[in-house]
């Protein structure tokens, strides 16, 4: 229960400083896709407020499966995670799309890692465990990150490919085919160091496991959470969201299965 309060408290925290940095975002106009239903009625800042602050303690509660695992400043490990987050987050926010200006590319990744930076913060001070001692280091085998990252970076370019010629998800590929393909393999990357990253503080779990707690649980809850802030603001087509949001999480999910099997219990020197 206190663990619950402390995300919540966290999640409201950080959705009043989202809802600063958009405040200070200059209005911008586009007449590609119609305004929300609740940007219509005028109910958006409350729907935005309740889903930010549930979005928000969802994606700091992911914190709670590595925390064990990692050692050093409290506030460190926190601030790590969050820039993780914002590694993702500012990926998408490129995404070549009709619809996005080219400010928006300046502004909402600013405005979106301040909110992330500041959860990482929170999340040191009241979540984080303390560093381990430095008279008895934890000692790990090292691993070979190359596999999982060209893994991951390839499953999701060729997953990105398959939504565009053969679901024509919505995006701009018909006419800025390189830079959308560029876009996607650059995300590619980006996802696969970071779930690399990751993937030293998931804990001794199977390679099943560690597929899922990755690609399916603090890559792919991440990327449904942040996914389903567009249709608060815009008409946005549910069913295209759903299916590139879901083919998305497969694709790095199924590229995370080339991680080897945890290295078993730790070694203490």
């Amino acid at each position: 229960m206190k663990n619950l309060l402390k995300l919540l408290f966290i999640g409201v925290i950080t959705t009043v400083v989202r809802v600063i940095g958009q405040l200070s975002i200059p209005a911008g106009e586009q007449t590609v896709l119609q305004p929300s239903v609740f940007a219509q009625n005028g109910t958006m800042p409350l729907a935005f407020t309740v889903y930010g602050v549930l979005a928000y303690s969802f994606i700091a509660a992911l914190f709670l499966l590595i925390r064990n695992q990692m050692g050093g400043n409290r506030i460190l490990q926190g601030l790590k995670y969050g820039i993780a987050c914002c590694v993702i987050w500012i990926a998408y926010l490129w995404e070549p799309l009709p619809h996005v200006a080219p400010l928006d590319r300046v502004t909402y990744p600013i405005a979106d890692s301040l909110a992330l930076l500041v959860m990482g913060l929170l999340l040191g001070w009241l979540l984080a465990k303390p560093g381990r001692s430095a008279n008895r280091p934890i000692k790990r085998k090292k691993q070979n990150f190359f596999l999982p990252i060209f893994a991951i970076t390839g499953c999701f370019l060729a997953a990105r490919l398959v939504q565009y010629l053969y679901f024509d998800i919505y995006s701009a590929f018909d006419y800025t085919t390189t830079q959308t393909l560029l876009w996607a393999l650059l995300t590619g990357f980006a996802v696969a160091c970071v779930t690399a990253w990751l993937y030293q503080y998931i804990g001794s779990i199977s390679r099943i496991k560690t597929a899922l707690v990755l690609g399916g649980l603090l890559f792919g809850v991440d990327l449904a959470l942040f996914n389903f802030f567009m249709p608060l603001v815009f008409d946005a087509d549910i069913p295209d969201l759903i299916l590139r949001t879901v083919i998305d999480i497969l694709a790095v999910t199924l590229g995370c299965l080339t991680f080897s099997n945890k290295q078993g219990a730790p070694e203490r020197g």
